[in-house]
């Protein structure tokens, strides 16, 4: 029998209903209308142009976890407008982009146009156990040293070099946000001081952006000032039924909705309600065994013996289909009373 990896184990092992929920979630937010809507709002380059500018600037497919973040992988031979997809045989500890893509837009300056990388991640906690901003940085990094061989050279005949270096954005979409967080928009950026003395120079620096959006885990979007935290907000309120949501969607925030994208609207309502209720079961499930913990050790404080021990827990009409197994487990975790 084949042995899995540990990211096979993980896969198997994987709530389906979960795996389902963050496909749906990526690639409703891979949709380009809605992303031209987040660009508009935390892109610096996209601010004075409207939806259709922006969605027009997407270059090309956007990729819905395709692309790996981890090193080891390397660029090297593509052709200049490639992304790495190279695939590894084990991917054991390998993560991917989200939602990875290019924005072309016109240049003001010399050039024809720039070009932005952008990565989009949808995340539930805000605090997931490490700081989010590290890994946010750690993705722009990423997406910068992975240019080397597709975006600019260290070649000794290529007298730009470093110059070639593209501008990336890695974006961040909390979902689940605490009041003290919700409803704000934070930005990592490289900035320009001086230690001692100044001068005129004005040289390019301004390479990464990690952005992260927070979205209040109590859905309140009338407490939203700004409208693309509060199309988000609705987007995710998990009270809102999807035909409603697409409702919503299309008249209060303008977005087009292909049928595709409304179809996946509604399964992000369908999973997150699976999800909800497993959740809701799973508590229930640890109430109950709580209480029949303490029902054992309550009824050994008067009765030594197990039969008669699982026969008084069964007449609780709570505990009247729980099995030896369960019961025997606590009676054994339970102290023999001293005076029995």
């Amino acid at each position: 029998m084949e042995q899995l990896t540990g990211l096979g184990k993980a896969i198997v092992a994987a709530d389906p209903d979960k795996i389902r929920l963050d496909m749906t979630v990526k690639n409703i937010l891979a949709y380009k209308p809605l992303l031209a809507r987040i660009f508009k709002e935390v892109v610096s380059e996209c601010r004075d142009m409207n939806y259709d500018e922006i969605e027009a600037c997407i270059e090309g497919d956007v990729l819905v976890s395709k692309v790996y973040v981890d090193s080891g992988l390397t660029n090297a031979g593509e052709c200049i407008d490639g992304l790495n997809t190279e695939a590894y045989l084990n991917e054991e500890g390998l993560d991917r982009y989200d939602i990875r893509t290019y924005l072309r837009l016109p240049d003001k300056g010399d050039s024809e146009y720039i070009k932005l990388i952008i990565n989009l991640e949808a995340q539930n906690e805000d605090k997931p156990g490490y700081d989010l901003q590290l890994r946010a940085l750690f993705y722009c990094c990423r997406m910068i040293s992975a240019q080397q061989g597709v975006e600019f050279t260290t070649d000794s005949n290529d007298y730009v070099k470093y110059g070639n270096i593209k501008k990336v954005y890695s974006i961040w979409l909390c979902t689940e946000s605490a009041q003290t967080r919700a409803n704000s928009i934070e930005i990592y950026d490289i900035n320009r001081n001086f230690l001692f003395g100044s001068n005129s120079d004005d040289p390019r620096y301004d390479i990464l952006n990690a952005i992260i959006i927070y979205i209040s885990e109590k859905h309140d979007s009338e407490n939203a000032k700004n409208e693309m935290i509060r199309m988000l907000t609705d987007l995710f309120d998990e009270r809102i039924n999807g035909a409603d949501k697409v409702q919503i969607l299309k008249s209060e925030y303008g977005l087009n909705m292909t049928r595709e994208v409304e179809m996946e609207v509604t399964k992000l309502c369908t999973y997150a309600t699976a999800m909800e209720n497993k959740g809701i079961d799973k508590g229930f499930k640890k109430g109950m065994e709580s209480g029949l913990k303490a029902l054992v050790k309550s009824l050994k404080s008067y009765v030594s013996d197990f039969d008669e021990l699982y026969t008084a827990v069964t007449k609780n009409e709570d505990y009247e289909k729980v099995s030896r197994e369960d019961v025997m487990k606590y009676y054994c975790e339970t102290e023999t009373p001293v005076n029995s």
